[in-house]
């Protein structure tokens, strides 16, 4: 390849889109397409399930390219050194280590939830009680047993997975979009001698955690980010930024949009505690099929859903085996294998105990609190260290004539 093509590539839209599609395959991951984030964090609060969306895809969008940007000046590829150097010290690293292990954890936790969830739904069985224990060890066996012998496969697959779950979820938001939602709530409602459920009246609350606390928490997408862009020029990072935010943020708006419309039907049923919907909330977006009776896209969705949480909770075990194996007692275990499987064995214990708190409450507070936590220690820094030192380093840079 020529200079001159090189140059473009790293220029070029299409290489930005490339690296915008990682953290979009971050996002729009299980707990995004069964639209429980959606409606903590958004559709429960009215219109402006539609407007918060874009503006915290918008915050994280910046957040993104500082430390993108920060990372390609200093050469770094990796999120350990990147925090290392933005950090006033190298040893606060550890700062988002802790964000990050807990981020992971809760994913896998709502994974392991979700995915009995959806089982429970597709049986056709309350997700409660005894039913949840055992649908949640149900997956945690599936999970012990792809890992040991699928987990290339279940990586091989990922990316096809992540790509028909995304086009499934288009497909149910136009359905739960064009639905006649008028008729379907009325028939409804009247079966069960309820009225529509108000909408949550927080705009403090709406604002705040629809807008910096989701867009905190969604930084796990962050260290993905520094290790796909090492290969893009500066404007190629912010061409990167630009594509992610309008990408993540019209999902985000477009999916809000829908549940914004079918949430006063949904928590009016989940309240009155309605046969078959004591639990519709938890995956609000199955629930919608299931109410619009279109059974061919329901099937295929839940299909897709499940597998999506197993897929991520697999991917991620296998990244959390990875990244703490090598620190798991290596003078008193020598073989690599069994280290793995103690990580293997703790981290799958953990999550399932986590599980067990539901997806909603995981959602909620573990998410909720990761997202405190991460303002404190991504946020803020990428503006308050970031931006000086990337500043500085762009002015050696161009004194340097590079």
């Amino acid at each position: 390849m020529s200079n001159n093509a090189s140059l473009g590539s790293k220029y070029s839209w299409g290489a930005a889109f490339t690296v915008a599609s990682v953290w979009f395959g971050t996002h729009v991951g299980g707990g995004f397409a069964s639209g429980n984030q959606i409606i903590q964090y958004y559709s429960q609060y009215g219109i402006t399930a539609v407007i918060y969306p874009l503006l915290a895809m918008s915050l994280l969008a910046v957040v993104m390219y500082i430390i993108m940007k920060f990372a390609k000046l200093n050469g770094y590829d990796n999120y350990k050194d990147t925090f290392s150097a933005l950090y006033p010290t190298p040893k606060m690293e550890f700062l988002f280590e802790i964000f990050y292990i807990v981020i992971l954890l809760a994913a896998m936790a709502s994974a392991v939830a979700g995915a009995g969830n959806v089982f429970a739904n597709f049986l056709g069985i309350e997700y409660v009680g005894t039913a949840k224990v055992l649908c949640n060890l149900l997956i945690v066996v599936v999970l012990i047993i792809l890992s040991i012998f699928g987990i290339k496969l279940v990586i091989a697959a990922s990316t096809v997975l992540s790509a028909a779950i995304l086009v499934v979820t288009a497909i149910m938001v136009i359905v739960g979009l064009s639905a006649d939602f008028s008729s379907i709530s009325a028939s409804y409602l009247s079966q069960n001698a309820l009225t529509a459920a108000a909408y949550t009246n927080d705009p403090f609350s709406a604002a705040f955690r629809g807008i910096f606390i989701y867009a905190a928490f969604q930084c796990v997408s962050v260290a993905p980010m520094i290790a796909a862009a090492t290969e893009l020029s500066q404007k190629g990072l912010k061409r990167a930024a630009i594509l992610g935010g309008i990408m993540n943020g019209g999902a985000l708006a477009l999916c809000g949009l829908m549940l914004w419309k079918w949430y006063p039907l949904l928590a009016a049923l989940q309240s009155a505690g309605v046969e078959g919907f004591t639990k519709c909330l938890n995956i609000p977006n199955q629930t919608v099929l299931t109410l619009t009776g279109i059974k061919w896209v329901l099937v295929i969705f839940s299909v897709l859903l499940f597998c999506a949480f197993v897929s991520t909770c697999v991917t991620l075990l296998y990244s959390m085996v990875q990244r703490f194996q090598g620190h798991c007692f290596p003078r008193a275990f020598k073989n690599e294998k069994f280290r793995g499987i103690i990580v293997a064995a703790v981290t799958i214990a953990v999550c399932f105990a986590i599980s067990l708190l539901g997806l909603t409450s995981i959602v909620k507070y573990a998410y909720g609190y990761c997202g405190y936590y991460s303002l404190v220690v991504i946020v803020l820094p990428a503006f308050i260290w970031g931006i000086p030192k990337c500043k500085k380093l762009s002015a050696q840079s161009a004194a340097a004539g590079k």
